[in-house]
């Protein structure tokens, strides 16, 4: 006859929980990541078009717009004083 000890297929309950709780942690896990791709497709696709612009796509273009002419005053200063030191050399 059977000895009735607590085992589950030879092995003790406790040493099961882990290997159902990651089973169970995967599980959950992939089923999170598939909805989110799909819900960021869904939001992808009922987006607007590229020829329409939203307020924060235009000021962060403003804002690029104006570090790049700092950048483009920037270089041309260094450019007319390198200019100016050449001249003085001659």
């Amino acid at each position: 006859m059977a000895k009735a000890n607590g085992n589950t297929l030879g092995r003790s309950s406790g040493s099961l929980n882990a290997p159902i709780a990651a089973f169970t942690m995967a599980l959950i896990l992939g089923s999170y990541c598939i909805s989110s791709i799909r819900t960021a497709r869904r939001e992808a696709q009922s987006a607007p078009t590229v020829g329409t612009t939203s307020t924060a796509t235009t000021a962060a273009r403003a804002k690029t717009d104006s570090q790049n002419a700092w950048v483009q005053q920037a270089l041309e200063e260094s450019q007319s004083q390198s200019q100016n030191q050449g001249a003085k050399k001659n």
